[in-house]
């Protein structure tokens, strides 16, 4: 048995739901996911049932069933009741896997004499990271359980799981290669011509490039084709989204994925920086691969002019290959909106296709035979033949000797891809590594709702210490307030209030909202949200005492009134760091730490973050404010440093 596990340190990879040759992009999906079919316990798209049409029907969905032996289709020949061999399988392999089962099963039943297990397959599609989802939980009895066998796309999934206790509790640390598929950048060809493909393939510098680029294609002589729109899907959900997180953060950091840690997603800022600026140039971000497929078919066309396709996005090969094909098979004519794939030289990875069998399986012996002889006869010429078809390389191919009956000699012009497969590297990350890319681009994508209140009193007009004498602490405030709007994504929500201890238009409050919360991309005054933010910060002029207990609360229960499900409910508090606010209304610190230990709610927590601007800062109560709200404080940061406040925002809450 080979070490997929191995294997898949080489080459380590998960894909999206897309679905076999033609039907697994045989049409577009509404609404990302479109019409969906239960097969088994998961779903496969209502296309795809045009290739799965000779499955059996059950009760609850599509199922492929495979009997083995002789004997009626309920008992063994020997008279005991038949067991079932449950098998799952990605939705990308639904198609020749259970084809497979089907001719395993009329292979056994045309041997006269075959002594293999009394056993019936049962194959099911469901997407790998649901079935991850599904193993890291406890069994329940109104749940059918895990499968016998897991084959998902990658043999990525299988290090990931490797993470969960509860998840290694049921399965192997090593499993069978029974295919693989290099992760490529997919383009259409004409894009990809004009950048000079295929004897240039775009890499992910270039691509991570090309995103943050304004008028791309005008600036190449192609104005028709609009803006360069990077896509890619969800690294939750994707293999090939996942490695493009790493390759992108190993191509601007120099590191091979072996040398990459879980330091690097973990405490490397500049690589966190990558990873936010990586999300930050999407254009698009839906859940599976197969979405953005079906955008190329449905919104692409021969001059890239639609508007609504993405430029670039990484994807499986297997996936470019059965897109490809899919659109000559339904037209009779080579298709005007095929992909090509780029092999990007600065980090190339294989997604290698893992035959799982679960712990549980193991322990049984009928069912361990069963398991074990479907292996071998996926890795058989039939096997083989049948994966090959699917648009994947067989194990031979990977290992970079030629394989009469793999890929290579099924491939032609209109696929898209190179014959021979990159060479695979010798070592790759490590689970955990794997684990914390996939969790810092979960918290890259976290959303803000931020009330920022800037600290307008006297004593802002004094210059910061240490710093260039004219550059006055409210400069500097605004400063860090303009770096961290560069850094939002254009749906965050952000306001802005101004305070000091002067009348303002609320009363004898000491603050102001100068700028009511809404998305950075609505409309404001003079053009956008951000647009108005800047300006009004441009007009602030310093004066009064500094009412800062009584704006922190007011901002604190503001924010915890209009609290924003789904995002880091947070009040940045700009300041020289003392309240200077004597009037008989004005809160003591202790009484402020108090009515905000009593108010905070960790189901909808709204943190406090002080930053301040002067050697007189009282560090001690500003501390104390910002622990009372999980949030913390800091002291006399550069712009550049910004980005450190806000890694640090998107890091504190841990899902």
């Amino acid at each position: 048995m080979s070490d997929a596990r191995h294997r898949s340190r080489r080459n380590r990879f998960r894909g999206g739901a897309s679905h076999h040759g033609a039907s697994r992009y045989g049409g577009s999906r509404a609404g990302g996911r479109g019409r969906a079919v239960t097969v088994g316990l998961g779903i496969v798209s209502g296309a795809a049932l045009l290739v799965l049409g000779a499955l059996t029907a059950t009760g609850i969905g599509f199922a492929a069933r495979a009997a083995w032996d002789a004997g009626s289709a309920g008992e063994c020949a020997d008279g005991g009741e038949r067991a079932t061999l449950t098998i799952t399988t990605a939705p990308a392999l639904a198609a020749p896997i259970s084809r497979l089962a089907a001719d395993f099963d009329r292979q056994r039943a045309g041997a006269e004499g075959s002594a293999g297990p009394c056993v019936t397959l049962a194959v099911s599609v469901v997407a790998s990271d649901r079935v991850l989802d599904t193993l890291s939980r406890p069994e329940s009895p109104d749940s059918p359980g895990p499968p016998d066998v897991w084959i998902p796309e990658s043999a990525d999934w299988l290090e990931l799981g490797q993470e969960s206790d509860p998840v290694t509790a049921k399965l192997p640390a090593k499993a069978t290669t029974i295919a693989g598929s290099p992760v490529v950048i997919a383009m259409p060809r004409l894009m990809a011509q004009r950048l000079g493909w295929p004897e240039h393939h775009v890499t992910w510098a270039e691509l991570a490039a090309a995103a943050g680029e304004a008028d791309f294609w005008t600036h190449r002589g192609e104005p028709q084709w609009g803006d360069f729109r990077f896509a890619m899907a969800n690294p939750e959900h994707s293999a090939a989204a996942l490695r493009a997180v790493i390759a992108t953060v190993g191509a601007a950091r120099g590191l091979t994925a072996a040398e990459m840690t879980t330091g690097t997603f973990d405490q490397d800022r500049a690589a966190q920086l990558t990873v936010l600026r990586q999300e930050r140039s999407i254009d698009w971000l839906p859940e599976y691969d197969q979405q953005l497929f079906d955008s190329v078919r449905t919104g692409g066309t021969e001059n890239g002019a639609a508007g609504s396709a993405p430029s670039a996005f990484p994807a499986l090969e297997a996936d470019v290959i059965a897109y490809n094909r899919s659109l000559t098979s339904q037209n009779g004519n080579p298709p005007t909106t095929t992909l090509v794939a780029s092999y990007p030289s600065d980090g190339m990875f294989t997604a290698t296709v893992p035959y799982i069998v679960l712990k549980k399986t193991a322990s049984s012996s009928s069912r361990r035979a069963a398991a074990d002889a479907f292996a071998a006869f996926l890795r058989g010429d039939a096997g083989r033949a049948a994966l090959s078809g699917a648009g994947f390389r067989t194990p031979t191919e990977l290992a970079g000797h030629d394989d009469p009956g793999g890929l290579a000699g099924t491939l032609n012009a209109t696929d898209g891809v190179r014959s021979v497969p990159p060479k695979l590297a010798s070592t790759d990350a490590s689970d955990s590594t794997l684990g914390t890319a996939r969790r810092f681009f979960r918290h890259a994508r976290q959303r803000g709702a931020t009330l920022v209140a800037l600290d307008s009193s006297g004593s802002m007009a004094e210059p910061v210490p240490g710093t260039d004498p004219s550059r006055t602490r409210l400069q500097a405030a605004v400063e860090t307030s303009l770096a961290g709007l560069r850094l939002f994504a254009p749906d965050s929500q952000v306001g802005l209030w101004r305070f000091s201890g002067e009348q303002g238009a609320q009363g004898v409050q000491g603050y102001r909202d100068l700028v009511p919360m809404a998305a950075l991309n609505a409309p404001g005054r003079g053009g956008t949200h951000r647009d108005e933010l800047i300006a009004a910060q441009a007009g602030i002029v310093p004066g009064g005492a500094t009412d800062l207990y009584a704006t922190t609360l007011a901002a604190f229960r503001f924010l915890t009134q209009h609290y924003v499900p789904g995002r880091l409910n947070q009040v940045v508090i700009l300041t020289d760091g003392r309240d200077t606010n004597r009037g008989a209304a004005a809160p003591s610190l202790d009484s402020l730490i108090e009515q905000l230990h009593a108010e905070y709610d960790p189901k909808r927590p709204v943190a406090i973050i002080m930053i301040a601007y002067s050697n007189d800062a009282d560090l001690t109560a500003l501390s104390r404010i910002a622990a009372a709200t999980a949030g913390r404080s800091y002291l006399r940061p550069d712009p550049s440093q910004v980005v450190d406040i806000y890694l640090d925002a998107l890091t504190r809450v841990r899902p």
